[in-house]
């Protein structure tokens, strides 16, 4: 009983674990042994939200009053689908990168969205596009106003 097999390592202190070459990925544990996610929660919320809007919203301009049918689905899947990889990356992108240009992408993006829904009503391409512009620049100066104040 009192035979106990010699160890390498002292048995005083804490036990390290080797690291896992998977740490960066899947994130790493703090303290409490709670892991942080590689990828923050609003950052899947945001786009998962504003895609299933877009993605509700368009069909519902589109079909004017008449029935549901395939091709407003698929333009609603679609549609909400590629609005929420937009975001996504949009919500991605390293904070290395100038706000100034940061800003633009977003204003670039919603102006586009925006445009694209006013011209589901059957407007004219030039009252669409002015409509995208406008939002899409009112979208870049607010979002470049944000970044300059929330840098530290």
């Amino acid at each position: 009983m009192a035979t106990q097999a010699p160890t390498s390592r002292p048995t005083t202190g804490p036990r390290h674990a080797r690291p896992s070459r998977f740490q960066g990925f899947f994130g790493s544990s703090g303290s409490s042994g709670r892991t942080k996610p590689p990828i923050p929660l609003r950052a899947i919320a945001v786009p998962v939200t504003l895609g299933i809007l877009y993605g509700i919203w368009a069909p519902f301009i589109q079909r004017h009053g008449g029935p549901l049918n395939a091709l407003q689905i698929a333009l609603g899947l679609i549609s909400g689908l590629a609005l929420a990889g937009l975001v996504f990356v949009l919500m991605r992108l390293p904070t290395t990168i100038e706000p100034e240009l940061r800003a633009a992408a977003f204003g670039v993006v919603a102006g586009m969205s925006v445009g694209f829904l006013h011209s589901l009503t059957y407007a004219s391409v030039l009252r669409s596009s002015g409509i995208g512009l406008a939002v899409g620049g009112a979208t870049a100066i607010a979002v470049f106003y944000y970044f300059h104040t929330r840098e530290a």
